[in-house]
């Protein structure tokens, strides 16, 4: 019923009624045209396959004993029942009152919107007419529930998955991370260059007794070799004082 409503809507706005474009588009010749030939004949095919294609060959795909296919295209276990049912002992009136609804609804649609348009915009602004809209509009309220408990949820959820993770723990140890963590140790070795000989003769002396120091592993080297390096410290506090 819904189906056919909408779709007779669209058929009829589209090849019925007055255009509501701008008139410059259907005076042009290359806007708005009748489609040729070559643009109608496949849409005429597809129109009598969509039509007439499904009724046609019915039986070769869900017929009782065709042998089109070496098994029926669906098949059908003896024990359904229904399916048998369905095929022969349902009355035609059933099989007939989707047509019958399409073609009620389909004189009723038009008749509403070109002949009586005052009679549904008046239902339509009624309380009742509004409320059943109302329910229609929204899509059964389907589009309510989804966007309150699952949209919303699920772009919350994005936006907290987004901000700790993809800008806050993968920036943190990621790219931006490693770049301020080398750029920060690059001011700090850059600040070791003072210009004065007797800094940069600790500095060698430092590195010989880490290198001493690595090359003879045990306790009383490790000592010294953090011995030079509250040295350095001192001598960079130092520095920085002065300098300041």
């Amino acid at each position: 019923m819904f189906t056919t409503l909408y779709s007779v809507k669209v058929l009829y706005l589209t090849f019925l009624t007055s255009p509501n474009g701008s008139l410059v588009n259907y005076k042009s010749n290359k806007s708005a045209h009748e489609g040729d030939l070559f643009m109608s004949t496949p849409l005429v095919i597809l129109g009598l396959f969509s039509i007439f294609f499904g009724y046609i060959t019915k039986d070769i795909f869900l017929g009782i004993g065709s042998d089109f296919f070496q098994d029926n295209s669906l098949f059908i276990h003896p024990c359904h029942e229904i399916l048998l049912d369905t095929e022969f002992a349902v009355n035609t009136f059933y099989k007939l009152l989707p047509l019958f609804f399409t073609v009620f609804l389909t004189i009723l649609s038009i008749l509403l919107t070109e002949f009586y348009p005052r009679l549904l915009v008046s239902f339509k602004l009624s309380r009742l007419g509004n409320s059943i809209f109302s329910f229609f509009n929204q899509r059964f309220l389907v589009e309510m529930y989804y966007n309150r408990y699952v949209s919303e949820i699920v772009l919350n959820l994005g936006g907290q998955t987004t901000k700790i993770i993809d800008k806050g723990a993968v920036e943190l140890f990621g790219p931006y991370g490693l770049e301020q963590f080398f750029t920060n140790i690059s001011n700090k070795i850059n600040s070791l260059s003072t210009g004065i000989v007797t800094n940069y003769a600790l500095y060698i002396f430092i590195g010989l007794i880490s290198y001493i120091s690595l090359s003879y592993f045990n306790e009383f080297n490790i000592f010294i070799l953090i011995h030079a390096l509250v040295l350095v410290i001192i001598n960079l506090r130092y520095s920085t004082i002065r300098n300041t």
